[in-house]
């Protein structure tokens, strides 16, 4: 008859693999965690702060698209006056020249 003898010392070779293969595992469960934080944590900063427009850069851009619509002098003394951009594109397809000088037209002689 055969007797079974359970040894007290734990297979060495069985126990080192286990360990070895769960730090792996672990480290590699802690990275994915890290990257899954660090996306989110991109994701709120960019929805919370960098898409988000200042309230002095939105009043000051619809001050300036109101200046641009506006027709007004820029020198009074010249005859200098600032037009919607609109209205001057217009003018400008229709002159083929805007930068010719501008030229009396010569009346009658006396």
């Amino acid at each position: 008859m055969e007797t079974h003898v359970e040894r007290s010392e734990p297979d060495v070779r069985t126990t080192a693999m286990v360990g070895v293969v769960g730090t792996i595992l672990l480290v590699v469960i802690v990275y994915a965690v890290q990257g899954l934080y660090e996306s989110a944590q991109r994701a709120e900063l960019e929805k919370k702060v960098v898409s988000q427009v200042p309230e002095e850069l939105r009043s000051l851009r619809a001050a300036q698209r109101a200046r641009l619509a506006e027709m007004r002098w820029v020198d009074r003394e010249r005859g200098v006056i600032a037009i919607p951009i609109e209205r001057a594109m217009e003018l400008m397809a229709a002159d083929p020249d805007p930068a010719a000088p501008v030229v009396p037209a010569a009346g009658p002689k006396p």
